[in-house]
């Protein structure tokens, strides 16, 4: 816990989260993504007209809502080419190790096997 809790203040977990997010809406597959976002919004419409009636925080409730039904942000983050190259997580699993190598010297405890397991947790 304290080792996450060190990798997220650290920074090191929003530089990632934001690299991630910027490749993605750099690359080609946004198109798709915001397609199929936008198909599932018109269903949702077409299939309740009065929703178009409903104030603006409940129509957005409703269309979220249907939104999270479906596998679309998993598949996006699941289809991520950044996650598989090796320098990004030779990168993370760098930070990792610095950041586990502090606590251990404060602890006395070898980072090493912690480093592998948070890093496995990371990258599910």
């Amino acid at each position: 816990a304290e080792a996450y809790s060190r990798f997220k203040k650290s920074g090191e977990f929003d530089r990632l989260r934001r690299e991630l997010l910027s490749q993605f809406q750099h690359s080609d597959r946004i198109a798709a993504f915001k397609s199929r976002v936008e198909d599932i919004a018109r269903q949702r419409l077409a299939s309740d007209p009065k929703l178009i009636h409903m104030p603006h925080d409940t129509i957005h409730r409703e269309l979220m809502g249907e939104i999270d039904r479906y596998p679309i942000v998993e598949r996006a983050v699941a289809e991520a080419p950044l996650l598989s190259e090796a320098d990004f997580i030779a990168n993370i699993h760098t930070s990792i190790q610095r950041i586990l190598g502090e606590i251990s010297v404060r602890k006395n405890a070898g980072p090493t096997q912690s480093a592998n397991f948070l890093f496995s947790l990371l990258t599910f």
